[in-house]
């Protein structure tokens, strides 16, 4: 009798160890897959920010250019890599500025609003892939909610990373306001949202 109730006792103790370890192990392995997707993460909102960046400084760099002078369509041709019989459709009477030396036709000092639909245009296809990035990593993010508590902090350095992110994304993609307003928000934005990918990879990596 007192064998049974001792055999009892261990398979009992040995169950209750075993579960024990079996949650230990998930614990750790849930640990380790959500450090793993939160470094992730942070990788691609880096490479993103980076793709966006060339997005918006090119509009940035027209924009200034074409207030300051008219632009030969061959020189937009070749600083966008864009053919000439792309940039026609965007020129008419009111817009088109002539050149002499070869230089032919071209858009006219001051038209930025045409400057800007010919650089969406040319970079359409880059613009897609960041929209398309920004909306993986949105979507992962959101993945990431009720993180295990010792990754909380974490979290919310991703979060608030993201914010910054978002508006950058959005600038880059999408020029308002005046030039002067405009380059003073994505410049400011770009050096927050640096400052926040380096203090993130000091907290996170």
């Amino acid at each position: 009798m007192k064998k049974g109730v001792i055999l009892i006792i261990l398979i009992l103790v040995i169950g209750i160890i075993s579960g024990i370890g079996y949650y230990v192990w998930d614990k750790n392995a849930k640990e380790k897959t959500y450090s793993s997707e939160l470094n992730t993460l942070l990788d691609e909102i880096e490479i993103s920010t980076n793709e966006s960046a060339i997005i918006g400084a090119t509009y940035q760099k027209y924009w200034g250019e074409i207030i300051d002078r008219s632009i030969p369509a061959s020189t937009i041709s070749k600083a966008l890599n864009i053919s000439e019989d792309e940039i026609k459709p965007f020129l008419n009477y009111s817009n088109t500025a002539y050149f002499g030396g070869g230089y032919g036709n071209g858009l006219e000092k001051g038209n930025f609003n045409t400057m800007l639909a010919i650089v969406k245009s040319a970079k359409s296809k880059e613009t897609s892939i960041v929209l398309e990035n920004y909306d993986s990593i949105t979507n992962k993010l959101s993945k990431l909610k009720n993180p295990p508590k010792k990754f909380e902090s974490d979290y919310q350095t991703i979060i608030d990373l993201y914010e910054v992110y978002n508006s950058f994304v959005s600038l880059s993609t999408q020029p308002v306001g005046s030039y002067i307003e405009y380059s003073k928000n994505i410049n400011s934005t770009y050096e927050s949202l640096q400052s926040k990918i380096k203090t993130a990879k000091i907290h996170i990596q």
